[in-house]
């Protein structure tokens, strides 16, 4: 991966402490860069959608036409592509000539559902996540764990990350959180038989933001599930008192 700044050749190599050192202070030599993180396999049809690469791209160019205006220049495009199917990196490849693409194809291999308990597979998905991080933006799906390490590796990295990232299904959420809830601000009649009533007050707990204006959830009020517009509600906090230790001399 000759993106990685650095000069042990076994950097990405599990054998020996190479590899160990890469993921401490690895990154890319040039910026910026934007991480595409492709999930299919056994995710597409069962927990998640199958959402083309030019979804993916279509967010890149959006985020690159908007990174350019900032700076005053046209940048450079590039992308790291982190993917259990291999056929993604050729596709972007074939399509995207504009485009400096890297990926690690062995990773993508090693991930495949005939190899994806091995050795090999473990240290691939770590180095995917960790590179993921690095980057200077991040499209994804929220649905994969995989992405949401490396969106909680960015947080701990730059402190605050939620505007350099852009999800194609899920909502960020981690597993055995509490349940994610809205209250209804305004009204809300069904045009559709997908839609559900909502009366401001209502408790919404939330499924998933469908990037269309529409979210998906259960009104607890009418144990209705289904879609209703985004703007009609606002998040429902849960605000907890934090003690503040006044005798605690810092």
């Amino acid at each position: 991966m000759s993106s990685v700044c650095t000069t042990i050749p076994s950097a990405l190599s599990p054998s020996g402490a190479g590899w160990y050192w890469y993921l401490r202070v690895g990154a890319f030599c040039q910026h910026p860069i934007v991480g595409l993180q492709v999930r299919r396999t056994d995710k597409v049809g069962t927990e998640a959608a199958f959402h083309a690469v030019d979804e993916y791209i279509a967010w890149v160019e959006h985020w690159f036409a908007i990174e350019s205006l900032k700076q005053g220049k046209q940048l450079k495009k590039r992308i790291f592509i982190a993917t259990d199917d291999p056929k993604v990196v050729v596709e972007a490849k074939e399509k995207y000539k504009d485009y400096e693409i890297f990926a690690d194809p062995s990773i993508a291999t090693s991930a495949q559902m005939s190899s994806r308990y091995s050795d090999d597979s473990l240290f691939g998905v770590i180095t995917d996540i960790r590179m993921l991080s690095k980057c200077d933006y991040l499209v994804c799906t929220f649905s994969s764990q995989v992405c949401r390490l490396a969106y909680e590796l960015m947080q701990v990295d730059r402190g605050d990350a939620a505007s350099w990232f852009h999800s194609l299904d899920d909502i960020y959420y981690y597993g055995g959180q509490q349940g994610h809830e809205q209250e209804v601000i305004i009204s809300h009649t069904p045009s559709n038989e997908r839609e559900i009533e909502l009366r401001v007050g209502d408790v919404v707990g939330v499924a998933g933001n469908h990037w269309d204006g529409f979210s998906k959830g259960r009104n607890s009020r009418t144990g209705q599930v289904g879609l209703y517009p985004s703007y009609k509600v606002k998040e429902k906090w849960r605000i907890v008192d934090f003690p503040s230790y006044p005798n605690v001399k810092v």
